[in-house]
């Protein structure tokens, strides 16, 4: 048999030269992305050095949360104090360097932001934000990176709880633990009321105080009842929550933790009825803003004299308890910003916290982040034979930390004095009201002995159970 062959196979034919150009352009192409990519995202930025102090801001600068009546003052205050600063000779010989971001009164741009100086600009601390809802937001990115965070006016009691924050978190504003406790005493055991609805907007602030006040509230007896109410923020009306408050029996008084915007809303809707003209107001903190509040009541039809019955509680730094030190902070800021410049709310605690980051990475010796969280405690809390400091002495404080001296730095918003989760440890409150000028005013104080005073161990046990919303018990029911 003839042998069979092999069906010839032709040989393959090399690619046109064309296609080979094509697809070494579209390698370029990709590797030109992915580099891109990562230079955007500060991997090729060359890490600080140690001794270069890097912060950064997450504050409500624009937008219409109503918290941009506190972000551009807070901003000042922290360029001030970062000024202050270099001109005496820097962190460790270094200028601190500044990089500010707008979180335009929304939550997830906060967080955004927060990613971007982390990544980006490879901060070591971050101040910020301006309410509780956008700290917690911040806190996301801060907590993962372990990167010191720390906020002049995020109030809510969320934040005393190292389980959540994992020590990355500080504030120099007192937490709302202590406000929710002096408002409710003042409520039942002033004013004398007995039945209240507590309103809160749906954020870690108005959530937090809001359940601290009735709780304490209810703790104080005399069959003291409190309806916790949670509003969604941004509705374009709350009349028909309040009707379901206010049915079938209206309560003697609301408690009302709010900002601005929201709660000129709630208080129109509160007007337009006058079936519920009986009601008292108290407010919160968040609420004491001549210019974007008070001033702004009487256009929700509103007549004087209902409004001069309205009060509030705040921290008492805001309404008077001041001494020197702050005497000196507004003669600096006004020396800075002009004659007649208003700090407003929250703006002192702003500059203390330049002033506690800056310390801190000067006693550690190093601009990490790592080493200023170490630090914090030591340079706020006073121990025996520390050196008493402030604000705009900058070279007395390197002075005395070089000489291995400790210091206690005495904020122009207070003593801040941070405890185990950061908090400044005590404060002293006041009631504000609004007289017949449509202008705040104090009605009275307490000081930091009674503060202490209302302070109970249950009290701090369910604050941090209603804190957290995954340790909360569900022992409360939010209508």
């Amino acid at each position: 048999m003839e042998e069979e062959k092999p069906p010839s196979v032709e040989a393959p034919k090399p690619p046109p030269k064309r296609t080979g150009l094509w697809i070494g352009i579209a390698v370029v192409v990709v590797v030109a992305i992915i580099v891109g990519s990562l230079a955007y995202l500060g991997y090729f930025n060359p890490p600080p050095t140690d001794t270069q102090l890097r912060i950064g801001s997450v504050l409500t600068l624009t937008g219409t949360s109503g918290l941009e009546v506190f972000g551009p003052a807070n901003q000042r205050g922290i360029q001030l104090a970062i000024k202050e600063i270099n001109a005496a000779g820097g962190v460790l010989g270094n200028p601190i360097v500044y990089t500010p971001e707008d979180d335009t009164g929304v939550p997830a741009t906060a967080r955004d932001r927060a990613q971007k100086l982390v990544t980006t600009d490879r901060v070591d601390a971050i101040i910020g934000a301006v309410g509780s809802g956008f700290c917690a937001q911040v806190l996301e990115v801060t907590r993962e990176n372990q990167i010191v965070q720390i906020s002049a006016s995020c109030t809510s009691p969320i934040f005393t709880n190292l389980t959540y924050t994992e020590g990355w978190f500080f504030r120099t504003a007192p937490s709302d633990a202590l406000q929710g406790v002096v408002a409710a005493n003042y409520a039942h055991g002033v004013l004398g009321f007995r039945t209240m609805v507590v309103i809160g907007n749906n954020n870690p602030y108005g959530r937090g105080l809001a359940n601290v006040f009735a709780t304490e509230f209810e703790s104080l007896g005399g069959g003291a009842d409190a309806t916790v109410a949670i509003f969604a923020e941004g509705a374009t009306s709350y009349a028909s929550d309040l009707q379901t408050l206010f049915t079938p029996t209206l309560p003697e008084a609301v408690y009302m933790a709010e900002y601005p915007t929201d709660g000129l809303k709630v208080m129109r809707d509160w007007a337009a009825n006058p079936a519920w003209a009986s009601v008292k107001w108290v407010f919160s903190e968040g609420l004491l803003d001549q210019a974007g509040y008070v001033d702004l009541l009487d256009e929700q039809g509103i007549d004087l004299a209902t409004i001069q019955t309205f009060q509030g509680s705040a921290p008492g730094a805001y309404l008077g308890i001041v001494g020197a030190d702050y005497d000196e902070f507004l003669s600096r800021y006004r020396a800075e910003y002009g004659a007649t410049a208003d700090p407003g709310l929250f703006t002192a605690n702003a500059y203390d916290a330049v002033y506690l980051l800056a310390a801190a990475a000067q006693a550690a010796g190093v601009a990490t982040p790592a080493g200023i969280q170490g630090q914090l405690r030591p340079v706020s809390t006073p121990q025996t034979g520390d050196t008493v400091v402030k604000g705009g002495q900058w070279s007395t404080i390197r002075t005395e930390l070089a000489a291995g001296r400790g210091i206690n730095y005495e904020g122009a918003s207070g003593a801040v004095n941070l405890d185990q989760f950061g908090d400044p440890a005590l404060a002293g409150y006041s009631i504000w009201g609004i007289n017949n000028l449509q202008r705040i005013y104090t009605v009275r104080n307490y000081t930091e002995a009674e503060v202490a005073a209302m302070l109970a161990p249950p009290l701090a046990v369910s604050v941090v159970a209603w804190s957290v919303p995954w340790l909360a018990s569900p022992a409360r029911q939010e209508a």
